[in-house]
């Protein structure tokens, strides 16, 4: 009795550090700098890493890199209110690119996102099929290579590129993120 009351303390003690310090600390590394450059807790560092970030790096093999109000050599932003951050994340599947602009005045951060699949041109093919088709989404423009659809009423697009045998699919999003006060 004595061993699983210890077990389930062991496992409660477990589940209540969570956080930032519960992730492994090639992630750790990548939460924590979003609370140095976007100047904000740690909690909300945290959801805006498993909201934004964490399935990016889900993979075998990734890298990340970005850029911030401190690295223009001529730049006059080091001391602004307004944060930015542009994030660059490749992995075995897909090349991600994530602004952040901070707006300390509102609370918010605003994350734009552009994920692009490299692809065979059959599945490009294939996902320009699928996309026609739903009624969620409304083709803008189409030429002989290119196409470019929008979602209904979200600020989501997806571009799509054929020149055979390749292609991509590349997604763009925009997003408004509630910083707790």
């Amino acid at each position: 009795m004595k061993k699983l009351i210890l077990l389930f303390v062991f496992i409660y003690n477990l589940f209540a550090i969570g956080g930032i310090d519960s992730l492994p600390e090639d992630e750790r590394a990548v939460a924590k700098n979003l609370i140095e450059v976007l100047k904000i807790n740690k909690n909300d560092a945290y959801k805006l890493y498993k909201d934004y970030f964490q399935f990016y790096l889900n993979e075998n093999h990734w890298q990340i890199h970005w850029f911030d109000n401190e690295n223009p050599a001529s730049g006059k932003m080091d001391n602004a209110d307004t944060r930015t951050m542009f994030v660059s994340i490749i992995n075995d599947n897909r090349m991600i690119n994530i602004s952040i602009v901070k707006f300390p005045k509102l609370h918010q951060l605003y994350i734009y996102t552009i994920e692009t699949l490299p692809r065979k041109s059959s599945l490009v093919l294939k996902k320009f099929n699928q996309l026609e088709k739903d009624t969620k989404y409304e083709k803008e423009r189409e030429t002989s290579r290119f196409a470019y659809f929008s979602k209904k009423g979200y600020m989501s697009k997806v571009n799509i590129f054929v020149y055979p045998p390749v292609g991509a699919i590349q997604y763009v999003d925009a997003a408004v993120f509630d910083l707790s006060k």
